[in-house]
């Protein structure tokens, strides 16, 4: 017993390991899940400010984009519809959706307008997304919990991400933490 256990551990152990030399999204993951969301002040386009951490208590959204990113771009519309649903189911208070995006105020405000995306959005935002949280691709999307932990990491977009996102927001929302 004792020996099935030890190499229980050891495979259990390589195998975390292999997972973090092979795959650096993987590695990305194990770096971030369970730990604290970095903090940073926040302005977005229309000039609300505020710290990350003035958020503790509502689950947080961070989606890391960019315009012409594709991706980002097949996300978007599920986004939104999230946004809409949680609205509807009476959550939209218990949530906040955070866009970090890499372009210039302008550009983004034109962007909005042909797409509009429901959300607080900061521009310039590449040292908080690819410098303070390390995204090492777009879109990148921290879910954070009600106490300010990291709880998932949504890599690369498709039309299904915001099914994911809201699976693991609801999931948050129902432990109340």
């Amino acid at each position: 017993m004792k020996k099935a256990f030890t190499i229980l551990i050891i495979s259990l152990l390589s195998f975390t390991i292999y997972a973090q030399e092979e795959n650096p999204y993987e590695a990305f993951k194990v770096k971030w899940i369970g730990k604290p969301a970095p903090d940073f002040k926040y302005q977005d386009i229309n000039g609300q400010a505020f710290m990350l951490s003035e958020l503790k208590g509502k689950v947080v959204l961070i989606n890391c984009w960019f315009i012409n990113c594709s991706g980002c771009r097949v996300e978007y519309p599920g986004l939104q519809n999230l946004k809409n649903r949680l609205q509807k189911q009476g959550k939209a208070d218990k949530i906040v959706l955070l866009s970090l995006a890499l372009d210039s105020k302008a550009e983004l405000q034109t962007f909005l307008k042909k797409m509009p995306l429901d959300f607080y959005h900061m521009a310039n935002a590449a040292e908080i997304s690819q410098g303070l949280y390390g995204s090492l691709g777009f879109p990148t999307n921290f879910i954070i919990d009600q106490k300010g932990i990291i709880s998932h990491i949504k890599i690369g977009g498709s039309p299904e991400s915001a099914d994911d996102i809201e699976y693991e927001m609801l999931q948050l929302l129902k432990k109340g933490l």
